[in-house]
């Protein structure tokens, strides 16, 4: 649902689609461990007409529920959370690298990663994000966290939201 969100009143889409088919030849599939930077891409407010310009991130994430999927699930709750993490310092260090200026008026919009239709559980995702925010990364003098200005998670759900700002909140 929030994925419909973002790309319906963005420019995300079409910047997917030219990633997938202009730049790959068509053949472009988001590796296990990989992520797709799209820079620049405007969100729209159709009542005003005004916008904003993001930059957007996309990973591959895990399917619990036994659907088809495109990779191997983890075998256990270690594997899975080992590989979830790494998935997160993955797409942390390139919103990191690819900040603008000294990160002042930067916003970090998380999306809920797969707590819906994937069946990944929220605490356990909201857990992970904490625990790659509040370490160092890429030579950093302290916690990435501290490289934005605002960290938000953004869901659909209101009880996503506030389950991410009581595990922000809470101590490791």
């Amino acid at each position: 649902a929030q994925e419909e969100v973002i790309l319906y009143n963005s420019d995300g889409y079409r910047a997917l689609l030219d990633l997938k088919y202009g730049r790959m030849g068509g053949g472009y599939a988001i590796p296990e461990f990989g992520l797709a930077y799209v820079r620049d891409i405007r969100f729209v407010d159709k009542k005003t007409g005004k916008n904003r310009k993001t930059d957007m991130l996309v990973s591959a994430c895990y399917c619990l529920t036994g659907s088809p999927k495109l990779y191997a699930n983890p075998t256990s709750k270690i594997d899975w959370e080992t590989k979830t993490l790494a998935k997160f310092r993955a797409f942390m260090a390139a919103a990191v690298a690819n900040t603008r200026g000294d990160g002042s008026n930067t916003y970090l919009l998380l999306g809920p990663i797969d707590t819906g239709d994937f069946g990944n559980n929220v605490t356990e995702i909201g857990k992970i994000f904490r625990r790659v925010l509040m370490s160092n990364l890429m030579g950093s003098n302290g916690p990435v966290i501290k490289a934005f200005e605002h960290i938000w998670f953004v869901s659909t759900d209101t009880w996503k939201n506030d389950k991410f700002k009581q595990l922000m909140r809470s101590k490791l």
